[in-house]
């Protein structure tokens, strides 16, 4: 069995790659999250990337290829497949997973949990697939995730309650967000899944998640440039990536919050008795 481990060294500098490579706006998020699973430990072969997307975050990620990633838009999985990022690209739904029971060692899900309204359907796979100690490592948004936003605060500060629930809900439905939620929910949901929680935290402040805010609007550029060419940047600008690598740098720098817009898991499924 392989043991996979994060790329990431004193010459490697995960926010460099991500504000060349994303939206601006997420950079510094998928910066922090790969910091998070090396901090997880190796992971044991066969590995299940859970919603791989384009594959772009495995190839920073990853020192090598994943065994197989899952997505459910074709697109994202021809992508995938063609930067290598996993040595089986597969177009499937995390709710009805292609998979022999007790298959994999780890999966892994990127901020992706969030977006299945079926999460009950979603931990019950997840637990068919995985082996008895296997690991399931996760990000997600937290129960604080509109609560950060910069937008909802300041219409607070300006008695405008009803107005900064309605921006919240209009961000987590663009988002297509069906679950920000507490640890506490997290924990009775894995636990009724079969899993024990080893290790869960908080990542991306307040301060951050105000940046995040902000820094979505000052992204578009990179949208229409990803609409236009398929590149999330058309061409290189170094004064740009110096700008936002200033911006973010202290951000991805600071240690874990107390309370956060995102949290972190480490589970693993429990052997039957």
């Amino acid at each position: 069995m392989t043991a996979y481990s994060l790329t990431r060294s004193s010459q490697r500098d995960y926010l460099d790659d991500h504000i060349r490579d994303v939206p601006t706006f997420r950079a510094l998020l998928r910066a922090v999250e790969c910091r998070l699973f090396e901090e997880a430990g190796p992971l044991t072969d066969p590995v299940l990337d859970l919603g791989c997307g384009d594959g772009h975050y495995a190839t920073i990620a990853f020192s090598t290829p994943l065994l197989v990633g899952i997505d459910p838009e074709a697109a994202m999985v021809r992508e995938a497949h063609q930067r290598g990022a996993y040595r089986h690209a597969i177009v499937a739904s995390a709710t009805e997973m292609p998979f022999p029971s007790a298959f994999f060692n780890s999966v892994i899900a990127n901020c992706v949990v969030e977006h299945i309204p079926d999460i009950e359907t979603v931990l019950s796979e997840t637990a068919r697939v995985l082996r008895p100690g296997g690991r399931f490592i996760f990000g997600v948004p937290s129960e604080n995730f509109t609560r950060m936003l910069l937008v909802p605060k300041l219409l607070r500060a300006a008695g405008l309650e009803e107005a900064a629930q309605e921006y919240g809900n209009w961000f987590n439905a663009h988002s297509q967000h069906f679950h920000t939620d507490s640890p506490t929910v997290w924990l009775e949901r894995l636990t009724r899944h079969g899993f024990k929680v080893e290790h869960h935290e908080y990542y991306i402040s307040e301060e951050a998640h105000q940046l995040f805010d902000v820094l979505h609007y000052l992204s578009v550029p990179r949208l229409i440039s990803r609409k236009l060419t398929g590149r999330w940047t058309a061409f290189e600008n170094p004064a740009s990536q110096a700008l936002f690598n200033a911006l973010l740098r202290p951000h991805y720098d600071q240690p874990p919050p107390a309370q956060g817009a995102y949290i972190f898991f480490h589970a693993r499924k429990q052997a039957r008795l």
